[in-house]
């Protein structure tokens, strides 16, 4: 039967419902009444408010916000003891105070709140308040599940992280995940280094303080005494710039800028450092460590070196987004406080080239791409830099639209300052071009650019609810639709006003899970705290509304061909990317989807259950208990088996063919994790973790005797696929195939051919062929599919179709070859497209004939395929801005 894989933690993580489409509930309004309206989804306070005052209060911004508060807790419904306030920001008479929910003490996720005032009277008049509240949070918060346990259990659960390069981790204590059932006890971890394939990593890991599984997880990477001196640059085209530089005791000179505003009051630099090829693991997180020198030279002349390394050109850049934040919008640096502005360039990866660039939290780092310091484009530096502007305001999370939000004014600003800097024209159409430098003159700026703030695309038509396991659920292929809408806004009033707009959009209205229509809320507030005129504010919803931005637009378009048998699913593997990457697993005419429900928002649906239903009957229900979750199904005739994590352990259980019956342990060691679980005919083979590290895989025939299959010592098994009494896995760091013959008692082995990063990503059998998906390259994955006969894997052979796929999920039958095409983006984000589901015949795809067709019309993304019995076949789908799980009884074939 289908086989369940490595139960692991993805890269990119999961936060809250499936739809992709925000973090949190649909916005609520309290309207410009003393008596605001019902708040919307049950236990979120009202995303907006405006008016509840009548008169001003008395006290500072803090104390009127909170006044106000505590008078209308009937509408926000927190009680203001729970609100801590994080800062207070100001502008000529207009405040922002900003307060962060805690439950019990322990702070709540994205729970933020800010309450904007206007000195006015002697006091201060309320004049809106954004954000996110949750108002019905009861969880106790006692952990049951120590922190070393937790911590233990993020990489015993987890084999992604622990392939990460470098890895650092840092504990952050408790933090409550807001849901629909009274909030969940979390214990938060941040893992620094990298990926294989090249990208950094800042993994944001939840682990569930009552049961001990990861409950939410995402990668955070949005990308002395001075003697002051004056220096020239030579930049990478070739132009020599002056540059403000530092001399040392030595008489060396140092790309260090101690002439900016900020350095006679908190002695804020601007400093660039040469990591010299220096691996970028080792240089993501944290403060730059000694091993990494300033750029350097022996004179006033900084080129050579400085130049190649994108050093000159970083220093330049840095200078430029200070002033340009500094002398247009009035903020003191990234931290908006004049604290240091850091640079890293010349970063690698391997040794080669690192083509990419990203803010880590406190710095920014800088690669190569095709032999261009990516540090040559203003706009590439402005748009990291923001990033920190963002992380230090609004804290966007960088997941689904929050992140994309995140992305689009990173590239506003960023684009912002590179048409200014150039002298760009806003109506002339390059203007909207991100990163269109990077090639050095190599290829037409069109060509060469990474986005288009001008491509036009609408949230109705366009927004894709991506997987999280791909760009982190869009941020940057959702990005341009709202990033669009605010360059719209730019051309068509006066720039410096709409840069103002903008900016104060984050500083004082923005809050953590805001989405796309919070943002049109808050542009709109914004500009009215700006006095913005009656037509300016036309502009603005005019910008809006012509790319679909408007109230409810996530539940306006989207089409699908298929019949749902799950709506608003998060894929269990969004959490758990080992978890098998289908949509369901099915077995005759049953079918079970594994979902996750990691922070839900307003869904109310079980936490990482397990939904089970059969083709074309009613109804269908739950695998669900409390204090425990239940995932990586595996079905065969008599039973359904599953992975069951709670405080006490890790083990596999089971219930009925059809999920009925009571749930029961199949095996449950307290020494040891069981995951994976794989059932067929009877037997039932699983991977056990112990806690030296080691993961063998287990056998358990039909009569209840256990065999471990690789008893060497060393043993790091993931991937396990079981049929027809073969079982197969991938062994080592993922790089080598085995398959074992129940029959003979023979274990077979084969290496993976390719050099760096090459490791088997999924197995799957037919009844005489093994199949294997391959994963490899550097910063853009590629994936090969291979297969061999069953007594054989050194005649493994690689079919001419598919071509070489972006990290393609695939299903198999005896029949039918499926897989789903994910449109991969490249360095900093670009995106060709949603990716669809291509269905080939056996016989053809053995035969090297390219006969793909398609499974579905979808107008979406289609993604995750799983193929029952002939052409029964079920996936996820995007249409709307929901993840459903979607079947059909045949393929679509054609969609001409």
């Amino acid at each position: 039967m289908r086989r369940t894989s490595a139960l692991r933690m993805l890269a990119a993580g999961v936060v809250a419902t499936a739809t992709g489409a925000a973090l949190m509930a649909a916005p609520a309004w309290a309207d410009d009444t003393d008596t605001a309206r019902p708040a919307g989804p049950a236990g979120v306070a009202p995303a907006m408010t405006r008016g509840l005052d009548k008169a001003p209060r008395q006290g500072t911004p803090a104390e009127a916000a909170r006044a106000h508060l505590k008078a209308h807790q009937d509408t926000y419904k927190v009680p203001v003891s729970d609100l801590r306030t994080v800062r207070t920001t100001k502008d000529g008479k207009q405040s922002s105070v900003r307060f962060q929910q805690k439950h019990e003490g322990v702070p709540v996720f994205g729970a933020e709140y800010a309450v904007q005032t206007q000195a006015a009277d002697g006091g201060q008049r309320i004049t809106s308040a954004t954000g996110t509240l949750y108002t019905d949070l009861t969880v106790s918060t006692t952990a049951e599940v120590s922190e070393a346990t937790a911590r233990q259990r993020m990489f015993s659960l987890d084999r992604q992280l622990s392939r990460v390069r470098g890895a650092k981790t840092e504990s952050h204590g408790l933090t409550v995940l807001p849901d629909a059932h009274g909030g969940r006890l979390t214990w938060h971890f941040t893992v620094t280094g990298g990926q294989d394939d090249g990208s950094p990593v800042r993994q944001e890991v939840f682990v569930d303080a009552r049961v001990g599984g990861i409950a939410l997880s995402y990668n955070n990477i949005d990308a002395a005494d001075a003697a002051p001196a004056r220096g020239t640059g030579v930049r990478v085209d070739g132009t020599e710039a002056p540059l403000d530089i530092n001399k040392e005791a030595d008489g060396s000179y140092t790309l260090v800028d101690s002439t900016r505003d900020m350095y006679p009051s908190t002695g804020g630099q601007i400093r660039t450092y040469d990591a010299q090829r220096k691996q970028y693991t080792l240089v993501a997180g944290g403060p730059v460590t000694d091993d990494i020198p300033l750029a350097t030279s022996g004179s006033t002349r900084f080129d050579g070196a400085n130049t190649t390394s994108g050093a000159v050109d970083a220093h330049l850049n840095a200078v430029k987004v200070y002033e340009y934040y500094k002398e247009r919008i009035g903020r003191d640096g990234v931290d908006g406080k004049g604290g240091t502005i850091t640079s890293v360039v010349n970063v690698a990866a391997n040794g080669g080239d690192y083509a990419n660039a990203f803010w880590d939290g406190s710095k920014m780092v800088y690669g190569h791409m095709d032999g261009v310091p990516l540090s040559v484009g203003l706009d590439v530096v402005g748009h990291e830099m923001t990033h920190g502007v963002t992380e230090h305001s609004a804290g966007l999370v960088y997941l689904n639209q929050s992140g994309a939000l995140n992305e689009a004014i990173s590239d506003y600003f960023g684009n912002a300052m590179e048409t200014a800097d150039k002298g760009v024209a806003m109506s002339d159409p390059a203007s909207g071009l991100i990163g269109e430098y990077l090639c050095n003159g190599t290829k037409p700026l069109e060509d060469c650019a990474l986005r288009d703030l001008n491509d036009g695309r609408d949230a109705q038509k366009d927004y894709q609810p991506i997987p999280l396991d791909i760009d982190n659920g869009g941020v940057h292929y959702n990005s341009t639709i709202v990033g669009g809408a605010l360059w719209d806004m730019r051309k068509n009033l006066d720039p410096g006003l709409a840069d103002r707009i903008v900016y104060r959009s984050a500083q004082n209205y923005l809050t953590p899970l805001s989405g796309f229509t919070d943002m049109r809320n808050a542009v709109t507030l914004a500009a009215r705290s700006l006095n913005a005129s009656e037509h300016d504010l036309a502009v603005i919803a005019d910008a809006f509304d012509a790319h679909g931005i408007e109230q409810g637009w996530e539940h306006k378009g989207g089409t699908h061909d298929g019949t749902t048998i799950g709506a608003n699913v998060l894929p269990a593997y969004e959490v758990y990317s080992g978890v098998d990457e289908q949509a369901a697993q099915i077995n005759g005419d049953v079918y079970a989807i594994s979902h996750g429900d990691a922070v839900a928002w307003d869904q109310g649906g079980a936490a990482f259950g397990i939904t089970v239903g059969r083709f074309g009957k009613k109804p269908r229900h739950e695998l669900a208990e409390k204090d425990a979750y239940l995932l990586d199904p595996s079905l065969d005739d008599d039973r359904i088996v599953f992975t069951r994590i709670t405080a006490d352990g890790v083990g596999v259980y089971r219930t009925g063919a059809k999920g009925q019956g009571a749930i029961k342990k199949l095996v449950d060691r307290p020494d040891a994790d069981e995951t994976e679980p794989v059932t067929d005919d009877g037997a039932l083979a699983y991977i056990s973790t112990t806690a030296d590290g080691e993961q063998d895989v287990m056998l358990q025939t039909p009569d209840g005797r256990t065999r471990n299959l690789t008893p060497e010592a060393g043993t790091r098994a993931a991937r396990l696929a079981m049929k027809n009494g073969h079982v197969a896995w991938a062994g080592g760091d993922g790089d080598t195939l085995y398959l074992y013959d129940a029959a003979t008692g023979t274990t077979q082995n084969l290496r993976i051919p390719g050099w760096l990063f090459n490791y088997v990503s999924d197995i799957q059998f037919t009844s005489d062929r093994v199949f294997w998906r391959e994963t490899g390259g550097f910063l853009i994955p590629s994936t090969t599919f291979r297969s061999a006969p069953l007594d054989d894997l050194s005649a493994a052979v690689k079919p001419a179709y598919p071509q070489s796929t972006a990290m393609a999920q695939f299903s198999v039958n005896d029949d039918y070859f499926a897989y789903s095409t994910y449109d991969l983006w490249g360095a900093l984000g670009s995106w060709t497209g949603p990716g669809k589901v291509y269905v080939s015949t056996m016989a053809d795809l053995l035969a090297g004939s390219d006969s793909f067709r398609r499974v579905s019309c979808s107008s979406g993304a289609q993604l995750a395929p799983s193929l029952g019995t002939g052409q029964r076949v079920a996936w996820l789908d995007t249409s709307a801005a929901a993840t459903d799980v979607v079947t059909r009884g045949s393929f679509a074939g054609t969609c001409d």
